[in-house]
């Protein structure tokens, strides 16, 4: 019978986990990035610049501020596309039409994430009695 597979890491190799707001260069470059994005659009008369500005807002919450989990963001994305599809084929596309239907799904990303016993992000150490356990390794 084959030995079982174990994995363990070393000091160099582990990652440490953290909670709470988190920036680094890779951010800011980010963040610069989609506001020359942003300006250019704007600049060059584009009428769309609006949805690059939703997109950038909640990249910054949910991966800096909130720290949501990949599917979750992914659940937000799919949503966002049908709703500026819903507007496009009305012929009603605009930011107050878009942002009052996607608001309630941020807020509720937002509130699903807080919820979970995996939460690290901002106030976390309010919200989730398990973030010692989530920071030690014991929540994946």
């Amino acid at each position: 019978m084959p030995s079982p597979i174990i994995t363990t890491q070393t000091p160099l190799t582990a990652s440490r986990r953290t909670w709470g707001f988190r920036f680094s260069i890779l951010d800011a470059v980010a963040i610069a990035a989609f506001a020359a994005v942003i300006a250019g659009l704007h600049w060059l008369g584009g009428s769309l610049w609006w949805l690059v500005a939703i997109v950038a807002v909640h990249f910054f919450l949910f991966c800096n501020v909130f720290r949501v989990i990949r599917h979750r963001e992914l659940i937000w994305a799919a949503l966002f596309i049908l709703n500026v599809g819903f507007w496009l084929l009305l012929g009603r596309l605009d930011w107050f039409s878009v942002l009052a239907c996607q608001l309630p799904v941020s807020v509720g990303v937002i509130a699903w994430e807080a919820k979970a016993t995996r939460y690290h992000g901002i106030f976390a150490d309010r919200l989730n009695p398990n973030l010692k356990d989530y920071l030690e390794g014991r929540i994946p």
